[in-house]
């Protein structure tokens, strides 16, 4: 069975860490509707890159309005955007995260990826991963450079995706890809 990303808003969630909702569930609502013309692609896009496939069945992805921090991989929380197309690319990414370590091949390429740039920190060792399957995916099968491109100036603030994002652009995300697939 193919894996099926559930975009949810968890009331439990919400109230608990006392979160924003006001809105939030119409904001879903409306990223369902590009999702769903796009869930597939993405899936089978990241399959197609990695090699690999999830583990699970269903991926549930807990949307969240928070003034402070970011999303995270697991559990799967994505912090919304004003922007919708930021918010699917930053789904993406957090989806990545999770098939570079839960995946039915137990390939775990958060540490192969490590091993390949032992001189690097660890999140940017891990982000050179993720960016390069990130650009793949909105290269190669969305066709969607203008936003791999708002994604990539958005990261320059943020010091190891920055460097992350050198990485990828002087190797070359193909390369990276074929090493981690070995």
């Amino acid at each position: 069975m193919k894996t099926k990303i559930r975009l949810q808003v968890s009331q439990l969630l919400n109230g608990r860490f006392k979160l924003d909702t006001e809105g939030l569930e119409e904001k879903r609502d409306a990223l369902l509707v590009e999702w769903n013309k796009q869930e597939d692609k993405i899936v089978d896009g990241l399959t197609q890159i990695t090699g690999l496939t999830f583990l699970r069945n269903y991926i549930d992805v807990f949307l969240i309005k928070a003034t402070e921090g970011g999303s995270i991989s697991f559990p799967l929380i994505v912090k919304v955007s004003e922007d919708d197309s930021k918010t699917m690319c930053v789904i993406v990414h957090e989806l990545i995260h999770n098939i570079m370590w839960d995946n039915n091949e137990k390939d775990n390429w958060s540490s192969k990826v490590r091993k390949l740039y032992p001189l690097e920190n660890k999140k940017t060792a891990i982000h050179v991963a993720v960016h390069a399957i990130l650009e793949a995916v909105y290269v190669d099968i969305l066709k969607k450079l203008k936003d791999i491109v708002k994604v990539i100036e958005d990261s320059q603030k943020f010091p190891d995706y920055k460097r992350a994002w050198e990485i990828v652009k002087e190797e070359g995300y193909k390369n990276i890809i074929a090493k981690l697939r070995k």
